[in-house]
């Protein structure tokens, strides 16, 4: 698969002061699932990359994009995370999911199967790749269609940068006194933690898929990092593999 140029270094943040000190300034439940992203200058690329693909192996208008944040950073508390992406309309019958550390040593790769249709697919990690994931850290994962087997490079690709934190007091209260799942999301969002916000709204959409409360937190947490062209498209590619446990 290809490995493209990061020319970036981790960066140590404060991102767990971040996410305190919007706890303690935001109401304890959102109205909205409006995200507030954590104070970070990291590039990433969330859209598809890569030369042509091969015999037209993309077929949709919108491309491959990974459901993240404008940076293509988020943070997570969970121990297994579930990460998000548009699959496109594609002759691919196979995706490469990749995750480096600061230093780009594997951390985990598998091959997740396609089924040909566009939609929302997740892939949670496991507890086997996630280990060797230190809480504080930046870990780079990439998601590529395999167009090319031969040619790697020709396959569009995304990615981004996933860190996991610890659950502070402030969070921890104020999850506990969440009315409901919607709350729970509202709250993960408004503390910049991207990854559990997106989980816990697919989960409980993939349980009631046709409340049209959950639809409208979910059109409006895509539409608050400028994802909304895709908050129509199906889950029918994540509900069978989501999960938000730590």
């Amino acid at each position: 698969m290809v490995r493209p140029f990061f020319g970036t270094k981790s960066i140590m943040t404060s991102a767990v002061m971040v996410i305190g000190m919007a706890i303690a300034v935001s109401p304890l439940v959102a109205l909205a699932q409006q995200y507030t992203p954590p104070k970070r200058g990291i590039p990433g690329r969330r859209e598809g990359a890569g030369t042509r693909s091969p015999n037209d192996c993309v077929s949709s208008k919108m491309p491959l994009t990974g459901l993240s944040p404008t940076d293509s950073f988020s943070t997570t508390t969970s121990y297994t995370p579930t990460l998000f992406w548009y699959i496109p309309k594609t002759k691919a019958v196979m995706g490469e999911l990749r995750i480096t550390d600061d230093s780009d040593k594997d951390i985990y790769s598998t091959l997740i199967p396609l089924n040909g249709g566009s939609g929302v697919l997740s892939h949670p990690l496991p507890k086997s790749a996630t280990n060797d994931m230190e809480s504080g850290k930046d870990y780079r994962w990439q998601f590529a269609l395999i167009c090319d087997a031969n040619q790697p490079s020709r396959n569009p690709f995304v990615e981004g940068i996933v860190q996991r934190i610890e659950v502070n007091e402030a969070l921890a209260s104020a999850l506990q006194k969440a009315a409901n799942v919607r709350d729970r999301a509202s709250i993960y969002a408004a503390s910049g933690i991207w990854q559990d916000a997106i989980a816990t709204l697919a989960q409980e959409r993939c349980t009631s898929p046709k409340d049209p409360t959950l639809l409208t937190s979910w059109n409006t947490l895509l539409k608050s990092v400028r994802l909304e062209a895709f908050a129509q498209e199906p889950l029918s590619l994540t509900c069978t593999t989501i999960s938000v446990k730590k």
